[in-house]
């Protein structure tokens, strides 16, 4: 009797996998990779608005410099000044709540341009990691939407 039990689970432990491997296959179609795109170029627009924010707060202060920074950053040259303590929690304050920002766009794209909540959104994610077939695919729908954002 154990022994049948045994080959149940297994078989529908099988077919569960199996369920959701397909259903994920469902959400990985041109349009959702279109959608993902889409959100990929905000979300990389975004990033890049911080190094832009960032270099002007080091830019603005007088005292401060991108070397400076950058030494302090990595925790080298002399260690920092109460002036760039100061300096250092108002640009890490500035990156912390832009990364923040990031991540509720993130999560509020996921669900809001793709099918069925966060499924579609974390089944592209998983299949672009795992799938090179679909990373092909995906890097022509991104060049085609990058090309498109340009125009």
């Amino acid at each position: 009797m154990s022994k049948i039990n045994l080959i149940l689970a297994t078989l529908f432990t099988v077919m569960i996998f199996g369920t959701a491997q397909a259903q994920d296959d469902e959400y990985v179609t041109d349009e959702n990779l279109r959608r993902y795109a889409i959100m990929e170029e905000v979300i990389d627009d975004m990033k890049s608005e911080i190094s832009v924010v960032l270099n002007d707060m080091i830019k603005n202060q007088d005292g401060f410099d991108g070397k400076r920074y950058s030494e302090l950053k990595s925790g080298s040259g002399e260690p920092a000044s109460d002036f760039e303590n100061k300096i250092m929690d108002q640009i890490n304050n500035m990156v912390d709540e832009r990364k923040e920002a990031i991540g509720d766009v993130v999560k509020i794209l996921a669900t809001k341009m793709l099918p069925d909540g966060g499924k579609a959104y974390n089944a592209i994610k998983s299949k672009l990691a795992s799938d090179e077939e679909v990373k092909t695919k995906y890097a022509a729908i991104k060049a085609e939407v990058s090309g498109e954002a340009a125009e």
